[in-house]
């Protein structure tokens, strides 16, 4: 099995974790919704759109860290004096 086998088959496990508790959150605000029905037309919510951004933005955030931490990480594996190899 090759590199790109590899990666593929971690990323489908990954992402296949991460579909499952996006259906858990999914099924938890639906039961919670439907527990303070009432409560929440009470209350102002954001536009949908807002919504989105702010979370495509903190995504970028946490998108932006992963970057820095793995670049550190290999050059920590790989240290400069390796790299001219």
């Amino acid at each position: 099995m090759d590199y790109s086998n590899n990666v593929e088959k971690a990323a489908d496990r990954l992402l296949d974790g991460i579909r499952f508790y996006q259906e858990f959150t999914l099924d938890a605000v639906e039961r919670a919704g439907k527990t303070i029905g009432g409560l929440m037309s009470a209350a102002p919510l954001p536009r949908p759109r807002e919504v989105a951004e702010s979370a495509f933005k903190v995504w970028g955030r946490f998108a932006e860290n992963n970057r820095e931490f793995t670049l550190k990480l290999l050059d920590a594996l790989y240290p400069k004096s390796e790299k001219s190899n």
